[in-house]
């Protein structure tokens, strides 16, 4: 995925306010940051909080790696900072729910592809859930996909976590942008 496919994401599905290399927008608060250290030679992407605090922050050898982090942060912090009855317990229950209240198309998990649809599923080899966008022809939009992370040990909350919430969220947020005409399927 491209810098420019990226931003057409994050523009598209209405995510949060990311700054990119070399130009920066400001030097506020609550965004993502993405650039190059020359130093080390490493892409960085990290989170920029209250007071201009630095936290998740992450460094990459190579700008494709750092984009995909930067898109999975993205849903990240939009995730949690959402005002919605959309909470970790039952995930796969409260997902359910609204997209049927909402009455959403999804593809999900192990279904069939289908036109023009956001779809998740859960890539077992490598414990990474996928969230992706078909075209007209029903076949998945490679640059489109994003990919979070299965089970991990977290050293910080002494505990296994995984991103299973989080993809959902991406799912969910990605098929309302679709039914709004929001994505192109490009």
């Amino acid at each position: 995925m491209t810098r420019e496919q990226a931003e057409l994401i994050i523009e598209e599905e209405k995510l949060i306010d990311t700054d990119w290399y070399p130009s920066y927008k400001h030097a506020g608060e609550y965004h993502l940051t993405m650039w190059f250290d020359s130093d080390n030679n490493k892409y960085e992407t990290f989170y920029v909080e209250d007071q201009g605090s630095i936290r998740l922050s992450y460094s990459f050898d190579n700008e494709k790696e750092a984009i995909d982090k930067m898109l999975q942060m993205n849903y990240e912090q939009k995730y949690f900072s959402v005002d919605e009855n959309y909470s970790m317990q039952n995930r796969k229950e409260v997902a359910l729910r609204i997209i049927k209240e909402e009455k959403l198309e999804v593809i999900w998990y192990d279904e069939a592809l289908k036109p023009l649809c956001a779809g998740i599923k859960h890539d077992k080899q490598r414990d990474k859930y996928i969230s992706f966008i078909t075209n007209a022809k029903a076949e998945i939009i490679e640059w489109k996909s994003i990919e979070f992370d299965g089970d991990r040990y977290s050293k910080t909350f002494e505990r296994m976590l995984n991103d299973e919430d989080i993809a959902l969220y991406a799912l969910i947020n990605r098929a309302r942008m679709i039914k709004q005409n929001r994505i192109s399927f490009v």
